[in-house]
């Protein structure tokens, strides 16, 4: 199964711990996950368990135009996108979760 998982929350909340423990399950069931960090969730990019997710497989994009706006500059880990590439995403997977 494909999962995307979309967090649009901030790094301190209840969702971005539910959406980490959400992928790690599902890469242990040998699902393809892929996760999109747009407006505040952005900031999750600085935190080291997504890097660590990326690690171990899954694919990890961002809002380019959040992250400017909010001077975030992810690592050459997290791949730079759009709205119209989350678009895309969602028509690939087969589940979205989305954490606002």
């Amino acid at each position: 199964m494909k999962l995307l998982i979309v967090v649009a929350s901030n790094p301190y909340s209840h969702d971005f711990n539910t959406s980490v423990k959400l992928a790690k399950a599902s890469l242990e069931r040998n699902h393809s996950v892929s996760m999109f960090f747009m407006a505040n969730g952005v900031y999750c990019l600085l935190r080291e368990e997504i890097k660590e997710l990326s690690e171990r497989g899954v694919k990890v994009y961002y809002c380019a135009h959040n992250a400017n706006q909010r001077k975030v500059k992810p690592d050459s880990w997290a791949e730079s996108s759009s709205m119209y590439g989350l678009s895309k995403l969602v028509t690939e997977s087969d589940r979205v979760l989305m954490f606002d």
